[in-house]
Protein backbone atom coordinates (compact mmCIF):
# COMPACT_ATOMS: atom_id res chain seq x y z
CA UNK A 1 0.00 0.00 0.00
CA UNK A 2 3.06 2.55 0.74
CA UNK A 3 4.13 1.78 -2.78
CA UNK A 4 0.70 2.83 -3.68
CA UNK A 5 0.92 5.94 -2.13
CA UNK A 6 3.96 6.91 -2.65
CA UNK A 7 4.15 6.42 -6.32
CA UNK A 8 0.56 8.09 -6.35
CA UNK A 9 2.11 11.05 -4.75
CA UNK A 10 5.44 10.94 -7.10
CA UNK A 11 3.07 11.11 -9.90
CA UNK A 12 1.31 14.00 -8.38
CA UNK A 13 4.16 15.71 -7.58
CA UNK A 14 6.16 15.61 -10.98
CA UNK A 15 2.29 17.00 -12.87
CA UNK A 16 2.25 19.73 -10.48
CA UNK A 17 5.82 20.85 -11.20
CA UNK A 18 5.36 20.26 -14.75
CA UNK A 19 2.25 22.12 -15.17
CA UNK A 20 4.54 24.77 -12.81
CA UNK A 21 7.11 24.80 -15.15
CA UNK A 22 4.88 25.22 -18.07
CA UNK A 23 3.22 27.96 -16.84
CA UNK A 24 6.23 29.86 -15.85
CA UNK A 25 7.08 29.86 -19.43
CA UNK A 26 4.29 31.00 -20.40
CA UNK A 27 3.98 33.85 -18.57
CA UNK A 28 7.64 34.88 -19.56
CA UNK A 29 6.76 34.24 -23.27
CA UNK A 30 3.24 36.51 -22.75
CA UNK A 31 2.97 37.24 -18.68
CA UNK A 32 3.54 40.91 -19.10
CA UNK A 33 1.63 42.22 -21.11
CA UNK A 34 -1.47 39.60 -19.55
CA UNK A 35 -2.31 42.21 -17.14
CA UNK A 36 -2.66 44.83 -20.17
CA UNK A 37 -4.88 42.55 -22.35
CA UNK A 38 -7.55 42.32 -19.24
CA UNK A 39 -7.71 45.75 -19.35
CA UNK A 40 -7.53 46.38 -22.61
CA UNK A 41 -9.62 44.30 -24.40
CA UNK A 42 -12.71 44.14 -21.91
CA UNK A 43 -14.75 46.74 -23.15
CA UNK A 44 -17.75 44.51 -22.34
CA UNK A 45 -18.48 40.84 -20.73
CA UNK A 46 -18.52 38.98 -24.53
CA UNK A 47 -14.79 40.61 -24.93
CA UNK A 48 -13.73 39.90 -21.54
CA UNK A 49 -14.64 36.22 -22.33
CA UNK A 50 -12.66 36.04 -25.27
CA UNK A 51 -9.82 37.73 -23.50
CA UNK A 52 -9.82 35.19 -20.56
CA UNK A 53 -10.03 32.72 -22.99
CA UNK A 54 -6.93 33.34 -24.99
CA UNK A 55 -5.06 34.44 -21.95
CA UNK A 56 -5.85 31.36 -19.71
CA UNK A 57 -5.04 29.33 -23.04
CA UNK A 58 -1.82 30.76 -23.00
CA UNK A 59 -0.82 31.17 -19.42
CA UNK A 60 -2.48 28.13 -18.64
CA UNK A 61 -3.67 28.83 -15.25
CA UNK A 62 -7.27 30.32 -14.90
CA UNK A 63 -6.49 30.71 -11.41
CA UNK A 64 -3.83 33.21 -12.54
CA UNK A 65 -6.23 35.14 -14.77
CA UNK A 66 -9.17 35.62 -12.11
CA UNK A 67 -6.59 36.38 -10.02
CA UNK A 68 -4.99 39.21 -12.07
CA UNK A 69 -8.91 40.06 -12.59
CA UNK A 70 -9.28 40.86 -9.33
CA UNK A 71 -5.97 42.85 -9.02
CA UNK A 72 -7.58 45.00 -11.85
CA UNK A 73 -10.91 45.51 -10.20
CA UNK A 74 -9.01 46.10 -6.50
CA UNK A 75 -6.70 49.22 -8.49
CA UNK A 76 -9.90 50.38 -10.32
CA UNK A 77 -9.09 49.71 -13.54
CA UNK A 78 -12.02 47.58 -13.93
CA UNK A 79 -15.92 46.88 -13.04
CA UNK A 80 -17.26 43.95 -11.80
CA UNK A 81 -18.76 43.02 -14.35
CA UNK A 82 -15.63 43.40 -16.69
CA UNK A 83 -14.23 41.01 -14.62
CA UNK A 84 -16.99 38.75 -14.41
CA UNK A 85 -16.57 38.34 -18.39
CA UNK A 86 -12.82 37.17 -17.75
CA UNK A 87 -13.81 35.22 -14.84
CA UNK A 88 -15.96 33.21 -17.25
CA UNK A 89 -13.57 33.30 -20.16
CA UNK A 90 -10.92 31.64 -18.20
CA UNK A 91 -12.90 28.75 -17.17
CA UNK A 92 -12.93 28.03 -21.08
CA UNK A 93 -9.44 28.36 -21.08
CA UNK A 94 -8.63 26.28 -18.88
CA UNK A 95 -10.03 23.22 -20.80
CA UNK A 96 -6.95 22.91 -22.99
CA UNK A 97 -4.49 21.13 -20.06
CA UNK A 98 -7.48 18.36 -19.52
CA UNK A 99 -7.86 17.85 -23.31
CA UNK A 100 -3.77 17.47 -24.04
CA UNK A 101 -3.86 15.02 -20.97
CA UNK A 102 -6.82 13.29 -22.61
CA UNK A 103 -4.77 12.29 -26.20
CA UNK A 104 -2.07 10.12 -24.04
CA UNK A 105 1.44 11.63 -25.27
CA UNK A 106 2.93 10.06 -21.90
CA UNK A 107 5.46 7.84 -24.09
CA UNK A 108 6.57 11.50 -25.65
CA UNK A 109 7.11 12.60 -21.97
CA UNK A 110 10.93 11.79 -21.61
CA UNK A 111 11.90 13.51 -25.12
CA UNK A 112 9.64 16.27 -24.38
CA UNK A 113 11.91 16.74 -20.80
CA UNK A 114 15.00 16.07 -22.30
CA UNK A 115 14.68 18.31 -25.12
CA UNK A 116 13.00 20.96 -23.04
CA UNK A 117 15.27 21.42 -20.21
CA UNK A 118 18.13 21.00 -23.23
CA UNK A 119 16.94 24.51 -24.64
CA UNK A 120 16.91 25.87 -20.76
CA UNK A 121 20.53 24.97 -20.22
CA UNK A 122 21.76 26.32 -23.71
CA UNK A 123 19.12 29.11 -24.72
CA UNK A 124 20.34 31.61 -22.52
CA UNK A 125 18.04 34.71 -22.02
CA UNK A 126 16.53 34.34 -24.99
CA UNK A 127 13.10 32.96 -26.77
CA UNK A 128 14.15 29.51 -26.62
CA UNK A 129 14.99 29.22 -22.85
CA UNK A 130 11.39 30.12 -22.23
CA UNK A 131 9.77 27.95 -24.84
CA UNK A 132 11.91 24.60 -22.87
CA UNK A 133 10.63 25.82 -20.11
CA UNK A 134 6.90 25.27 -21.63
CA UNK A 135 8.22 22.00 -23.47
CA UNK A 136 9.67 20.60 -20.00
CA UNK A 137 6.64 21.57 -18.45
CA UNK A 138 4.52 19.91 -20.94
CA UNK A 139 6.50 16.77 -20.81
CA UNK A 140 6.34 16.57 -16.70
CA UNK A 141 2.33 16.94 -16.22
CA UNK A 142 2.31 14.36 -19.31
CA UNK A 143 4.74 11.76 -17.49
CA UNK A 144 3.60 13.00 -14.05
CA UNK A 145 -0.12 11.69 -14.79
CA UNK A 146 1.34 8.33 -16.86
CA UNK A 147 3.56 7.40 -13.48
CA UNK A 148 -0.20 7.99 -11.49
CA UNK A 149 -1.90 5.55 -13.61
CA UNK A 150 0.84 3.34 -13.41
CA UNK A 151 0.90 3.64 -9.40
CA UNK A 152 -3.26 3.17 -9.23
CA UNK A 153 -3.15 -0.53 -11.14
CA UNK A 154 -3.00 -2.57 -7.89
CA UNK A 155 -5.85 -0.76 -6.96
CA UNK A 156 -7.95 -3.03 -8.27
CA UNK A 157 -7.01 -5.36 -6.43
CA UNK A 158 -7.87 -3.50 -2.99
CA UNK A 159 -11.99 -3.80 -2.74
CA UNK A 160 -12.82 -2.20 0.06
CA UNK A 161 -10.87 1.47 -1.60
CA UNK A 162 -12.81 0.13 -4.98
CA UNK A 163 -15.87 0.33 -3.07
CA UNK A 164 -15.37 4.24 -1.96
CA UNK A 165 -14.69 5.12 -5.17
CA UNK A 166 -17.75 3.56 -7.04
CA UNK A 167 -20.11 5.59 -4.36
CA UNK A 168 -18.99 8.60 -7.03
CA UNK A 169 -20.49 6.24 -9.82
CA UNK A 170 -24.25 5.60 -7.59
CA UNK A 171 -24.02 9.26 -5.94
CA UNK A 172 -22.97 12.45 -7.63
CA UNK A 173 -22.88 14.56 -4.75
CA UNK A 174 -19.93 12.48 -3.80
CA UNK A 175 -18.09 12.24 -6.73
CA UNK A 176 -18.64 16.23 -6.36
CA UNK A 177 -17.72 16.60 -2.82
CA UNK A 178 -14.79 14.34 -3.76
CA UNK A 179 -13.49 16.82 -6.12
CA UNK A 180 -14.03 19.85 -4.46
CA UNK A 181 -11.66 18.30 -1.85
CA UNK A 182 -8.95 17.33 -4.25
CA UNK A 183 -8.98 20.51 -6.03
CA UNK A 184 -8.30 22.45 -2.65
CA UNK A 185 -5.88 20.05 -1.57
CA UNK A 186 -3.98 20.25 -5.02
CA UNK A 187 -4.99 23.81 -5.52
CA UNK A 188 -4.79 22.72 -9.38
CA UNK A 189 -8.21 21.49 -11.02
CA UNK A 190 -6.46 19.61 -14.13
CA UNK A 191 -4.35 17.27 -11.09
CA UNK A 192 -7.47 16.47 -10.16
CA UNK A 193 -9.28 15.66 -13.60
CA UNK A 194 -6.04 14.18 -14.34
CA UNK A 195 -5.65 11.70 -11.29
CA UNK A 196 -9.56 11.41 -12.07
CA UNK A 197 -8.98 10.29 -15.87
CA UNK A 198 -5.67 7.92 -14.17
CA UNK A 199 -8.58 5.98 -12.33
CA UNK A 200 -10.95 5.64 -15.41
CA UNK A 201 -7.60 4.37 -17.71
CA UNK A 202 -7.62 1.40 -15.00
CA UNK A 203 -11.18 1.05 -14.69
CA UNK A 204 -11.60 2.22 -11.26
CA UNK A 205 -14.27 5.39 -11.99
CA UNK A 206 -16.30 5.29 -14.98
CA UNK A 207 -18.16 8.22 -17.16
CA UNK A 208 -20.77 9.12 -13.98
CA UNK A 209 -18.11 9.19 -11.12
CA UNK A 210 -15.69 10.80 -13.33
CA UNK A 211 -18.22 13.78 -14.56
CA UNK A 212 -18.96 14.30 -10.82
CA UNK A 213 -15.43 14.69 -9.81
CA UNK A 214 -15.29 17.32 -12.82
CA UNK A 215 -18.02 19.57 -11.55
CA UNK A 216 -16.45 19.65 -7.83
CA UNK A 217 -13.07 20.60 -9.55
CA UNK A 218 -14.79 23.86 -10.96
CA UNK A 219 -15.62 24.62 -7.66
CA UNK A 220 -12.69 23.75 -5.85
CA UNK A 221 -10.50 25.66 -8.12
CA UNK A 222 -11.91 29.25 -6.83
CA UNK A 223 -10.09 28.88 -3.28
CA UNK A 224 -7.22 30.66 -5.00
CA UNK A 225 -9.42 33.51 -6.09
CA UNK A 226 -11.14 33.58 -2.79
CA UNK A 227 -7.26 33.93 -1.45
CA UNK A 228 -6.24 36.34 -3.94
CA UNK A 229 -9.82 38.74 -2.51
CA UNK A 230 -8.34 38.86 1.03
CA UNK A 231 -7.74 42.40 2.01
CA UNK A 232 -9.00 43.88 -1.22
CA UNK A 233 -11.35 46.74 -1.90
CA UNK A 234 -14.74 45.36 -1.67
CA UNK A 235 -15.68 44.98 -5.37
CA UNK A 236 -12.58 42.78 -5.71
CA UNK A 237 -13.51 40.42 -3.13
CA UNK A 238 -17.31 41.05 -4.63
CA UNK A 239 -15.58 39.75 -8.00
CA UNK A 240 -14.25 36.04 -5.76
CA UNK A 241 -17.62 35.51 -4.53
CA UNK A 242 -18.80 36.19 -7.99
CA UNK A 243 -16.19 33.94 -9.29
CA UNK A 244 -17.62 30.92 -6.54
CA UNK A 245 -21.58 31.78 -6.93
CA UNK A 246 -21.32 31.47 -10.76
CA UNK A 247 -19.37 28.02 -10.59
CA UNK A 248 -21.88 26.73 -7.66
CA UNK A 249 -24.82 27.51 -10.06
CA UNK A 250 -23.32 26.38 -12.71
CA UNK A 251 -23.14 22.59 -11.27
CA UNK A 252 -26.53 22.86 -9.55
CA UNK A 253 -27.70 23.83 -13.35
CA UNK A 254 -26.02 20.86 -14.88
CA UNK A 255 -27.36 18.15 -11.87
CA UNK A 256 -30.89 18.11 -12.93
CA UNK A 257 -29.34 17.09 -16.56
CA UNK A 258 -26.44 14.67 -15.71
CA UNK A 259 -28.32 11.98 -17.20
CA UNK A 260 -28.66 13.59 -20.69
CA UNK A 261 -24.91 14.86 -20.23
CA UNK A 262 -24.01 11.43 -20.24
CA UNK A 263 -25.50 10.20 -22.82
CA UNK A 264 -24.55 13.49 -24.86
CA UNK A 265 -20.70 12.66 -23.83
CA UNK A 266 -20.84 8.84 -24.42
CA UNK A 267 -22.26 9.82 -28.02
CA UNK A 268 -18.78 11.73 -28.12
CA UNK A 269 -16.55 9.39 -28.30
CA UNK A 270 -15.62 5.69 -27.00
CA UNK A 271 -12.94 6.18 -25.42
CA UNK A 272 -13.92 7.08 -21.31
CA UNK A 273 -10.82 9.50 -21.00
CA UNK A 274 -12.06 11.67 -24.23
CA UNK A 275 -15.50 11.48 -22.94
CA UNK A 276 -14.29 13.03 -19.58
CA UNK A 277 -12.00 15.74 -21.34
CA UNK A 278 -15.37 16.71 -23.45
CA UNK A 279 -17.42 16.91 -21.07
CA UNK A 280 -15.31 19.50 -19.15
CA UNK A 281 -15.06 21.47 -22.01
CA UNK A 282 -18.59 21.21 -22.78
CA UNK A 283 -19.44 22.03 -18.98
CA UNK A 284 -17.39 25.38 -18.63
CA UNK A 285 -17.96 26.25 -22.61
CA UNK A 286 -22.17 25.44 -22.01
CA UNK A 287 -22.24 27.56 -18.35
CA UNK A 288 -20.16 30.16 -19.56
CA UNK A 289 -22.69 31.13 -22.58
CA UNK A 290 -25.16 30.54 -20.86
CA UNK A 291 -24.17 33.44 -17.65
CA UNK A 292 -23.12 35.87 -20.43
CA UNK A 293 -26.17 37.83 -20.83
CA UNK A 294 -27.10 37.40 -17.11
CA UNK A 295 -23.44 39.07 -16.24
CA UNK A 296 -25.20 42.28 -14.98
CA UNK A 297 -27.79 40.46 -12.91
CA UNK A 298 -25.23 38.05 -11.35
CA UNK A 299 -22.96 41.41 -10.31
CA UNK A 300 -25.90 42.91 -8.85
CA UNK A 301 -26.48 39.61 -6.68
CA UNK A 302 -23.02 39.98 -5.89
CA UNK A 303 -23.26 43.40 -4.69
CA UNK A 304 -26.38 43.09 -2.25
CA UNK A 305 -24.42 39.14 -0.44
CA UNK A 306 -21.33 41.71 -0.01
CA UNK A 307 -22.08 45.18 -0.28
CA UNK A 308 -19.52 47.68 -0.28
Amino acid sequence: MSRIVSGVLLGILIFLTGIRTMTLGLRAVAGPKLRWALRRFTANPAMGLITGAIMTAITQSSSATAAAAVGLVDAGLLTLEQALGIILGANIGTTLTVQLISFRWGNAAPLAICLGALAVVLGGNTIWRRVGYIVTGAGGLLWGIDLVALALGPLTQLPHLTRLILRWEKNPYSGILAGITLTAVFQSSSATIGVTMALAEEGLVGLSGGMAVVLGSNIGTVLTTLLASLGTAEEARQTAVADLLFNMLGVLMVLPLFTSLLQLLQASSTDVIHQLANGHTLFNLGTALVALPGVSYLARLVRRLVPT
